[in-house]
């Protein structure tokens, strides 16, 4: 998974852009008298998220932002000024646009497609249109992550404004020659804390990245099946193909340590089964 870095235009600017349609209906003057709200919000919501107690900070705010008197505004005027308005929908874009190959930074493997909100907008519509609490995705990941938050801290959604996973290796994979497909796992570092261990295990589960991995994975393997068989037929070797495989693992690895495909690749170089033509009828 790659992770975007944060927008770089704050909540001020998303309240100007939608000042047309807040202006017909009358409401553009309510919500400048609580733009020094927002933006304290805002401050809050960076500060936390820069010292990794995001979670805790939300879960302090949470009842007093759901009863705030313009909830309802400022969560309509994110659904109807934001995203369907043009001056608004020209910001939500330009955040979309964040993600790096617009690929959905919370599973690697669909394309963006929609704005997910960090810090749900029913429970945080002091944060509705904050751009930091909005995050790229696609649709699966957004319908995984769901709009409740974390009660706890092992199953806290991670956000990829604030967090690095780093070049860790956490996502592995194995080649099943019975059932003839690929099965993913999570098996974090031993060095990683229990809390981050608990929550990327969290979140490989609640985003189904185990069936929606191993069905993206048979793609893949068609589209080198042909490639690998022949490359066993000329030369012999199963040493040969795996070297083959471990160079393609080696430039996916640079890209991305924990995407499914240099998982995949790493499993197929392991498999002796695969090795000794399983190819042939893996995925098939």
């Amino acid at each position: 998974m790659m992770w975007p870095k944060a927008p770089q235009f704050d909540v001020e600017k998303v309240v100007e852009a939608c000042r047309a349609w807040l202006t017909s209906e009358e409401v553009y003057e309510t919500v400048c008298n609580r733009l020094s709200d927002l933006k304290e919000h805002e401050k809050a919501y960076r500060e936390a998220g820069e010292y990794g107690v995001l979670l805790a900070l939300l879960l302090a705010n949470r009842e007093l932002q759901r009863g705030d008197r313009d909830a309802e505004l400022f969560r309509n005027t994110y659904t109807t000024a934001f995203v369907q308005r043009a001056e608004g929908r020209r910001l939500y874009d330009a955040i979309k646009a964040l993600a790096i190959h617009n690929s959905c930074p919370l599973c690697g493997l669909q394309q963006v497609a929609q704005l997910d909100h960090h810090a749900p907008k029913a429970d945080f519509p002091l944060l509705a249109l904050t751009p930091l609490n909005l995050v790229p995705t696609c649709g699966p990941c957004n319908q995984g992550k769901s709009n409740k938050l974390a009660a706890v801290a092992t199953e806290e959604a991670f956000h990829p404004y604030f967090e690095d996973l780093g070049t860790d290796r956490w996502l592995h994979a194995q080649i099943d020659d019975v059932e003839r497909v690929a099965v993913f796992e999570v098996r974090p570092p031993v060095w990683w804390d229990e809390v981050k261990k608990r929550r990327i295990e969290h979140h490989f589960e609640s985003h189904n990245l185990a069936g929606r991995y191993r069905d993206a994975a048979g793609i893949v393997v068609a589209k080198r099946r042909r490639r690998d068989r022949v490359l066993l037929e000329e030369t012999g070797s199963s040493a040969e193909l795996r070297a083959h495989i471990r160079g393609d693992v080696d430039s996916h690895a640079a890209y991305d340590p924990n995407s499914y495909e240099t998982a995949l690749l790493r499993a197929l170089a392991e498999s002796r089964w695969y090795l000794n033509g399983g190819m042939k009828v893996l995925y098939a």
